[in-house]
């Protein structure tokens, strides 16, 4: 029987420095990609939040292009958002009220987590903390909507999104104002 030469123990002893390189690199990338998508969750539910709600404004406002519906509104609270619509009671009585659909109706943000604020004209406007809903902006059944900013943001933390609103029916989110 012949015996094994030194070479032939040595290829198969180890691995090759390509080899080592490879599924260092293999790792490297799959750890750079964990390390993205977990990132920071308040950062991520933020971001969501803004898409979602902007979201939700194309939505009512296309709704009320294709029926001709009668007047929706946005309503905001520092911790929630309902889209509302105008209920008449009787001759002299008028009220907003929250739509009662799972993608326009209430929506209640994790107070600890999220926050809104209004905007219009320039001018901060103050948030009703409880009680009835108030119309913010309005959406006209021709796509107008009331022009203004609505800013989500993280408290305690330099995170926030803007959501802009132009007469004509425009919706956009920003992760800065303009200057």
């Amino acid at each position: 029987m012949p015996l094994p030469t030194s070479s032939a123990r040595r290829v198969d002893a180890g691995f090759t420095l390509i080899e080592v390189l490879a599924v260092v690199f293999v790792v490297g990338i799959i750890a750079s990609l964990a390390a993205l998508s977990v990132g920071d969750g308040a950062e991520r539910q933020l971001r969501t939040e803004a898409q979602r709600m902007a979201g939700a404004l194309k939505l009512a406002r296309d709704e009320l292009l294709i029926t001709g519906a009668a007047e929706r509104a946005l309503g905001l609270r520092p911790d929630s958002y309902s889209f509302l619509e105008l209920v008449i009671l009787d001759d002299a009585t008028r009220e907003w009220r929250p739509l009662v659909d799972p993608q326009l109706g209430i929506r209640q943000l994790e107070g600890d987590v999220l926050e809104l604020s209004w905007e219009e004209d320039g001018d901060r406007r103050s948030l009703p903390q409880t009680g009835g809903w108030e119309p913010h902006i309005r959406l006209g059944n021709t796509g107008e909507m009331t022009p203004g900013i609505v800013t989500l943001k993280v408290p305690g933390k330099p995170l926030q999104k803007h959501i802009r609103i132009g007469m004509e029916g425009s919706v956009e989110v920003l992760d800065a104002l303009p200057e």
